[in-house]
């Protein structure tokens, strides 16, 4: 049996699915000859079949293999052309004429819609209809992002972060120098259990959200992106630093801030990539002592993204600080709507204001203790009825799972190793509930349920925990439920304790919405250039806005952010980045071919493969029966990409083989099982997958 093995590379970072129908040309073939056949002979074995030459790759061909050519007959299928060709003796490959073609990132996160910043198709958002294209171009600009980077890091000055919001919490920095809640200041940075960062108005380590801002502003920032839930972040692979500024959730003291910008920079000395700090907040006061310690954050390499203000005023005569300040280290963001036009609340200035961003009908993350909880404990098939224990963590349905272990009284010796990474069942008493779930957090719980030990019912005053730690999720149970649920051990179980999956997200409107929009172009502009200065980081974003009439005379570059443009300054669809390290310069082209390989040099970028190699392409390396009636296949794969694998039997409908394939930067090695047991030959292909 014969097994035609062919390549298909889907050229594009983001893929969308190929039907059936339009992965290949009809009635066209790419033909390989055997070596050394002189045009006439190749002539002669098409003429055997009735079938002429159509193109011969004369380039390919002269590379020491046989001769590479293109065949056109359209009275016969695909599928007939390969029937007859490869039973001939002088052909030694042929397959489809596959059709590539582009796509875009299309995030699975469910609210994707409503982020209008990110992409806007004229859609109906919060009672407004926009007009296409007004948007940061996010999807285009990831397509072109560089899937490899160093940790990136953003900080958010603000009232705070909900650490549990599912489209925060895997975004979270965490300080590798600190043991959660020992009370020790372990780096021995000046901050004591500054996991994810720290509260500075309070000098504590808790840095749950005072009001609703933070949240909200990080979200745009740095969401996390493709977990089919939720928003997406501008960047939303970066990392996000909690610098909680505000008691009130509505005010921040400028003492408050000095020390955020101070504790910046002393982790930027430390190696933390800190590239720059949101600063959604502002006043019309100046101060040295700010501005000194915002050129104290350029000197340390880190911008800071300050919204220019809601109150309709030109910031060239009224000023707003810290984004009025002189340092050469600050963007200062207006906000723009979705219809192009400057925000009626926005401030602007032709001098003082860079760039305007989405700052209207802004949809994001809010503290999930802003809506009503759902508090249930699943063990095996019974749920059970719980009280959430005010101050404890959130978790959202469908909620945390892991084994239900018995661990007394919350006593230290009384978690068993296996606790850890699963859930405390405790029994009220003796010590204090904070005691008790603090203490099931260090023996590496993920939960915690405590059940009564009177006959007390739910609907009694709440139980609650100190201030002073972010604790793990907690929720209470009856005596009865309890004791029900230790019947039921040893046993799995699935604590939830937070709103609705939908619920913790609503809109807000403010320059404080458009800046973050820039902070995670910041972020997104270091991924992909790292080395750049922040003087060179700046000019990237302020110099390749898309020009906007409303914004002349209005903003320095009279234009709103365009994430695209950062990443592919001369817009010829190659990113700058890409360019740069593989020929120098910018200077070539989407279609040019450098290596003579005929693939472009998009397609190249793309698959991943090198445009200044002709042996470098998306193709199976190797193909061969194996054990039994198993056929083997190996590529070569590039990390942080992913493949699908599939095969047809009639080259009209294929099937997935393997999905998800993540690339390691070696060869990957596959099985199709049984297959040479099949009467017919096979096909295979290979697509480059979504990052």
């Amino acid at each position: 049996m014969k097994f035609l093995i062919t390549s298909l590379a889907i050229f594009a970072w983001f893929l969308q699915s190929v039907t059936a129908a339009d992965s290949f040309v009809e009635g066209e073939v790419l033909v390989t000859f055997r070596p050394n056949m002189t045009e006439a002979q190749q002539d002669a074995a098409l003429a055997k079949n009735g079938l002429r030459m159509g193109k011969r790759f004369k380039m390919l061909s002269a590379r020491g293999g046989g001769a590479v050519s293109w065949i056109r007959e359209k009275s016969r299928t695909t599928a007939q052309l390969i029937a007859m060709l490869k039973a001939r003796q002088e052909i030694a490959t042929v397959e489809p004429n596959y059709i590539r073609r582009f796509s875009r990132i299309i995030p699975n996160d469910t609210h994707f819609p409503q982020l209008w910043g990110l992409e806007n198709k004229a859609q109906f958002v919060n009672t407004s209809i926009g007009i296409a294209g007004v948007d940061t171009q996010f999807a285009a600009a990831w397509r072109l992002a560089n899937p490899v980077a160093n940790e990136i890091v953003i900080g958010i000055i603000d009232s705070g972060l909900d650490i549990d919001h599912p489209d925060i919490k895997a975004n979270l920095w965490i300080n590798s120098g600190e043991i959660p809640g020992d009370g020790i200041d372990n780096d021995s940075n000046g901050r004591i259990d500054d996991i994810h960062g720290f509260d500075f108005a309070s000098n504590a380590a808790q840095i749950s959200d005072s009001g609703d801002h933070g949240t909200h502003v990080a979200g745009t920032a740095a969401a996390v992106g493709r977990n089919a839930s939720g928003v997406i972040g501008v960047d939303f692979r970066t990392k996000l630093i909690a610098m909680k500024a505000s008691i009130d959730g509505d005010t921040i003291l400028t003492s408050s801030a000095l020390a955020a910008y101070n504790y910046a920079i002393t982790m930027k000395a430390r190696g933390v990539n800190i590239v720059a700090l949101n600063a959604s907040f502002g006043g019309n006061t100046f101060s040295t002592t700010e501005r000194n310690a915002i050129i104290a954050l350029r000197d340390s390499g880190i911008i800071l993204c300050a919204a220019a203000g809601n109150e309709s005023t030109n910031n060239d005569l009224t000023p707003s600080y810290p984004a009025n300040y002189d340092v050469s280290n600050i963007i200062s963001v207006a906000a723009i709507t979705s219809t192009n036009g400057l925000a009626s609340f926005s401030n602007f200035g032709a001098t003082s204001v860079d760039l305007a961003a989405p700052g209207q009908n802004i949809y994001s993350t809010a503290r999930l203790t802003s809506f009503p909880f759902i508090s249930t404990v699943t063990v095996g098939a019974t749920s059970y009825a719980a009280q959430s224990i005010l101050g404890a963590g959130a978790v959202i349905p469908p909620g945390i799972s892991g084994n239900v272990i018995r661990c007394g009284i919350g006593n230290p010796g009384e978690f068993p190793p296996e606790v850890s990474g699963n859930i405390a069942l405790i029994q009220r008493g003796t010590i204090t509930f904070a005691s008790k779930v603090a203490n099931a957090m260090k023996a590496g719980a993920v939960a915690a349920i405590i059940d009564d030990n009177t006959a007390d019912d739910l609907s009694v005053s709440a139980w609650q925990l100190s201030n002073a730690e972010n604790y793990i999720p907690a929720v209470r149970v009856t005596r009865a439920s309890g004791l029900a649920i230790d019947d039921q051990l040893p046993s799995a179980g699935i604590v939830v304790n937070g709103p609705s999956a939908s619920a913790p997200y609503r809109f807000l409107s403010g320059t404080s919405m458009a800046t973050p929009h820039v902070t995670g172009a910041v972020a997104f502009a270091a991924r992909n250039f790292p080395t750049e200065t922040i003087s060179q980081r700046i000019s990237r974003i302020l110099n390749n806005v898309t020009p906007v009439a409303a914004l002349t005379g209005k903003m320095t570059s009279a234009g709103r952010l365009d994430l695209l443009g950062i990443v592919d300054t001369d817009r010829d669809q190659l990113p700058d980045w890409w360019e740069t390290a593989h020929f120098g310069n910018l200077a070539q082209t989407a279609t040019d071919n450098p290596d003579s390989d005929n693939f472009s040099n998009l397609e190249e970028f793309l698959t991943g493969t090198s445009p200044v190699s002709a042996a470098s392409q998306l193709a199976f390396s190797s193909a061969a029966a194996a054990a039994g009636n198993d056929f083997q296949l190996a590529f070569p794969s590039e990390l942080d990409s992913a493949y699908e694998v599939e095969y047809s039997d009639d080259l009209a409908t294929w099937f997935s083989l393997e999905t998800s394939i993540q690339g390691t930067g070696g060869v990957i090695e596959m099985t199709d099982p049984n297959a040479l047991s099949e009467s017919v030959g096979r096909f295979y292909r290979i697509s480059l997958l979504p990052h």
